[in-house]
């Protein structure tokens, strides 16, 4: 794969399930997606390759039919035909591999369990989330619909553009909050609220700046009628804005954008992306550059 990110919206979903019911979420949302986005699917399973040939073999069988099933049952599976790949080998390392070999341009991923940031760390997402393999979406909630209200954290670097684009060709019918914390320097030492305002109101037009100056070719979607944008600008330390905001806009997807080879230790919001993906309030998608 060449460079499967710059396709808007994915023209390839990959799914990875280990057949759990958290995974399974992962993969209804993945056939929401290819249904709405006409992209094709692949559901993978991995089987680990250190297991007696003939115990992997079993659960390799064990595997396509229990998939098999659970995709039956869905509304619109028939028609998707997914492909369902059981392999044997290292979890993350296959993903990447699947991903890379047919072009995948997103990888859909179950959260298993919340953990600390600490015990996130080396696991299989954060390996799949740091390689440089495709977007990575990471599924908390049964899904019951597409996306409907999705919110973006912005820090009005190239990683922010790239994460707003991508949502947008990929959730075109969604409604996109923006939002962007800021902290005023040495606001100790400010006691003039003029100057205070002064400083939220330049934030403010540098929000409205990256919008418009930035995407000439989102502008129709950005400005439709109703409004599918709202830009939020907030005084505070990015963990509070963001906590903040979630909890009162309660989005049903999180969009991140990270940095390329440094990967998940410097996502847009540092640290408070590491403990949103260890700790995820939502759906959540990491988009790469």
């Amino acid at each position: 794969m060449t460079d499967a990110a710059a396709t808007f919206p994915p023209s390839h979903v990959l799914v990875a399930t280990d057949l759990s019911a958290r995974s399974d979420r992962a993969v209804e949302r993945a056939l929401l997606l290819a249904k709405a986005t006409g992209a094709a699917l692949t559901i993978l399973h991995v089987v680990d390759a250190e297991l007696p040939r003939q115990t992997a073999d079993r659960l390799v069988d064990e595997a396509r039919e229990l998939i098999g099933e659970h995709v039956a049952t869905l509304n619109g599976a028939g028609v998707m035909a997914p492909d369902i790949k059981v392999v044997l080998g290292t979890d993350y390392k296959e993903i990447e591999g699947v991903a890379r070999k047919f072009g995948c341009e997103l990888i859909v991923l179950g959260v298993h369990r919340n953990e600390t940031r600490e015990l996130f760390r080396g696991t299989t997402a954060e390996r799949v989330i740091r390689s440089r393999a495709c977007q990575v979406l990471m599924v908390k909630a049964r899904p019951q619909f597409d996306y409907r209200r999705i919110m973006v954290g912005v820090d009005f670097s190239d990683c922010s553009r790239r994460a707003i684009e991508f949502a947008v060709k990929s959730f075109p019918n969604a409604e996109f909050h923006l939002v962007h914390a800021f902290d005023v320097p040495f606001k100790a030492f400010l006691r003039s609220e003029d100057t205070r305002e002064e400083i939220s109101r330049s934030h403010e037009e540098e929000m409205e700046r990256f919008i418009k100056g930035d995407f000439p070719a989102l502008l129709p979607l950005l400005q439709a009628v109703p409004p599918r944008v709202f830009p939020v600008v907030k005084q505070g330390p990015v963990r509070d804005v963001i906590e903040d905001q979630v909890d009162q806009l309660k989005p049903d997807l999180l969009v991140l954008g990270t940095h390329g080879r440094s990967g998940i230790a410097h996502v847009v919001m540092g640290s408070v992306a590491e403990d949103l993906l260890s700790y995820p309030p939502c759906d959540i998608l990491a988009v790469r550059p």
